[in-house]
């Protein structure tokens, strides 16, 4: 099995005078590559790219549509990394039908990513019951990577 991440592969920096584990695949970005950990996902779950590319996913997952969020937000932290909270399937009650609780507590995901969280939630409801009615979602078409090469700067080539 091929390891796309670079576990194990911890490296002194001495700009920082820290051991790190992961540079983003900085060389791969220097080629308009995405990282390694990108590009292997089978989830196609990571983004890679700026905030201050217009055309480009993140800045609309972050700015237009507002469900990726930094963790822990309250620390000011100004992060590079955005995550989009999860939509898990419902819930089951102690009778086994579908519970209107969450499968993972508001509250617990307020925590995380602070009240924004609560707005990103109802948009990506929304987008989510547009797309299932078979109606567009720009959003959930970024999310489902419908378009993944785009993603990543790869050529239109066939996959033998």
């Amino acid at each position: 099995m091929q390891q796309s991440l670079p576990y194990d592969k911890i490296y002194f920096n001495y700009f920082t005078g820290k051991s790190q584990k992961c540079i983003f695949c900085f060389p791969r970005l220097e080629e308009g590559v995405a990282p390694a950990c990108a590009r292997k996902c089978p989830g196609r779950l990571r983004f890679v790219g700026f905030l201050e590319d217009e055309n480009g996913p993140i800045h609309e997952l972050v700015y237009q549509w507002k469900v990726a969020l930094p963790l822990h937000p309250e620390y000011g932290t100004e992060p590079n990394v955005f995550y989009v909270p999860p939509m898990l399937p419902p819930n089951f009650d102690e009778d086994g039908e579908f519970s209107e609780d969450p499968r993972v507590p508001t509250e617990y995901l307020r925590s995380l990513f602070g009240e924004e969280v609560d707005e990103a939630l109802i948009t990506l409801q929304y987008e989510m019951e547009k797309k299932q009615e078979g109606k567009e979602s720009r959003l959930m078409d970024i999310l489902i990577a419908k378009e993944w090469k785009s993603l990543f700067n790869i050529p239109d080539v066939k996959i033998y």
